[in-house]
């Protein structure tokens, strides 16, 4: 309910025992939306008025100190030295009127939320001045809401029950709006209290039902007179503020306080301290979500896929090495060798496809090569099913942490790992598909990593990289971080590999149209990042210089 008629009814009459017959001392606004009257008596200071005009989360609230801040900035310094006369809400409204003994202008509080302001009008009702938008408001005639409604707390049960009876053709919310107080949570609390659904229409309610109904109505309106105001959470953040029960949220955790002030203060403040959470929380775990769907598809594709054979290593092996022992069989032009299978205890004889302008020996390397492929393969489908399998249980972990109580720190932790995995794109724009932050390529049986952006190099290089692999940058130019993969920790990388990394690395940079270009390189544990410096920025130490030139990818 937050700032309803009736919340604002009762905070007026507490608000009349505050601040009437106190002088307007100083006023001032420090924070974008707020503005703060210092009050005073017989010289000393009696406490302050806080305006917030915040479009979700209004407030008029008394608080006993206030300090002026450096950076503070005056509001309407013309009502300095006024004393206050009166405070009064105008009927049926929620517009707070203050007047002054000095003065016959009129300080006009206008809470409706998205469109909050306070005016200062002559006795014309013509603006002299606004809170916001001050060109736009400035020397207008300020017109009250012309529109009248039933003044429903002046109704008994039984008039107000005969004139629902005169909407037949209409839905009840639709009626509702010609009654003053009908809000939305306020109609949600009735339709608990007298067991109907929001959606019913009245034409379908028997004259007992619509009865309830005037009944619970009525008697709610009664109950926010006097009932000790509340503040319902969920998650442990504040969600509804209300001044009487709401039976509707019982399942929810719940504050009572014994002064309206003091729980309005802490609804709204802690309101706007933690509003982007609830939001912050359904990006987190949508994006969760939708990766886990995502990785739970590709492991059962995984697993219905037919595994490598690891069986076939052995048996390229083997026809390589009968290759480099029968280089005779090879005939010129031929695609085809039979072979003597010297493995099997009866040497029977196979056919081999060859390529006829290579030698026994290149052929046989060939088939090496394929041994060497067919082994990644096999321990390449484990390692992914493996790695698969591990980021779903770690999803499915900060997914069980957003599930839980939110904090702001919680969460912000929560959406820097999904950053740094690329689930949510930097700005908080959720991104619809996971990638790596490189890119790979496969080169003599290594596999060389090359970042895609300056984010993703440092993420590449600190997170996605060992400390004995092989880091490459050119020299002198911007451009991407490259990783040759050293899973076997090799003291030293095959030439032709160092060189083909290095031709990465300056296709990958702003020098990608020169030619011998000079390429560092050292290993990512020499490679440190400096405190507070841009993305991709890195000093690494160590290093040795290749030359290289661009590769025709």
């Amino acid at each position: 309910m937050h700032l309803h008629h009736l919340t604002l009814q009762r905070q007026t009459e507490y608000l009349r025992t505050q601040i009437v017959g106190a002088q307007i001392a100083d006023s001032y606004t420090q924070l974008k939306n707020e503005w703060i009257m210092v009050l005073g008596r017989g010289g000393e200071e009696a406490g302050c008025l806080l305006l917030g005009c915040d479009a979700q989360y209004p407030y008029i609230l008394f608080s006993e100190h206030s300090r002026r801040g450096k950076n503070s900035t005056g509001v309407m310094e013309e009502l300095a030295g006024l004393i206050i006369a009166d405070i009064r809400l105008l009927p049926g409204e929620r517009i707070i009127e203050i007047l002054f003994e000095q003065s016959e202008n009129i300080l006009l509080l206008q809470f409706f939320t998205a469109h909050t302001n306070f005016f200062l009008l002559d006795k014309g009702r013509r603006i002299l001045d606004s809170f916001k938008a001050q060109r736009k408001n400035l020397g207008n005639l300020y017109l009250l809401p012309q529109e009248q409604q039933i003044d429903t707390e002046r109704l008994a049960p039984g008039e107000l029950a005969a004139i629902l009876q005169n909407f037949p053709q209409e839905r009840l919310k639709k009626a509702l709006q010609k009654f003053q107080f009908m809000t939305r949570p306020v109609i949600q609390e009735v339709c608990y209290r007298a067991q109907l659904s929001e959606e019913t229409i009245i034409k379908e309610l028997s004259d007992q039902q619509i009865r309830s109904f005037a009944e619970a109505l009525l008697g709610f309106i009664e109950e926010c007179r006097s009932g000790a105001p509340r503040i319902y959470f969920r998650n442990g953040l504040p969600e509804k503020f209300a001044i009487a029960e709401l039976r509707h949220l019982k399942e929810h955790e719940k504050k009572e306080f014994g002064e309206l002030n003091a729980a309005l203060r802490f609804f709204c403040f802690q309101a706007l301290k933690y509003r982007g959470v609830s939001r912050k929380q359904v990006q987190l775990t949508e994006a969760l979500e939708r990766k886990l769907r995502s990785l739970q598809h590709a492991l059962a594709k995984l697993q219905d896929r037919p595994a490598p054979d690891p069986e076939k290593k052995e048996y390229y092996q083997k026809i390589g090495q009968l290759l480099i022992s029968q280089p005779q069989l090879l005939k010129i032009g031929r695609k085809t060798v039979e072979l003597v299978n010297y493995f099997h205890p009866d040497l029977p004889a196979i056919q081999v496809n060859v390529k006829p302008e290579l030698s026994a020996q290149e052929n046989a390397q060939i088939y090496f090569e394929k041994a060497k492929q067919s082994d990644a393969k096999v321990r390449e489908a484990g390692k992914r099913k493996a790695e698969i399998e591990k980021q779903i249980e770690e999803l499915s972990q900060l997914k069980r942490d957003l599930e839980g109580e939110g904090s702001l720190k919680k969460l912000d932790r929560i959406e820097e790992i999904l950053k740094s995995r690329h689930l949510l794109s930097y700005r908080g724009e959720e991104v619809e598909q996971f990638r790596l932050p490189y890119k790979k390529y496969e080169y003599k049986g290594y596999e060389i990593r090359v970042g895609r952006s300056a984010r993703d190099n440092d993420a590449l290089t600190f997170k996605h990289a060992g400390k004995e692999d092989i880091w490459l940058h050119v020299q002198g130019h911007s451009g991407s971080h490259v990783i040759i993969c050293n899973p076997q920790r090799l003291e030293q990388l095959p030439k032709e590999v160092l060189e083909y990394a290095a031709g990465l690395a300056v296709s990958f940079s702003a020098a990608k149209h020169a030619n011998y270009v000079p390429v560092v390189y050292t290993r990512v544990k020499h490679v440190r990042k400096p405190r507070k410096s841009p993305p991709g920025t890195v000093i690494p130490e160590q290093v040795k210089t290749i030359f290289a030139d661009p590769l025709q990818l």
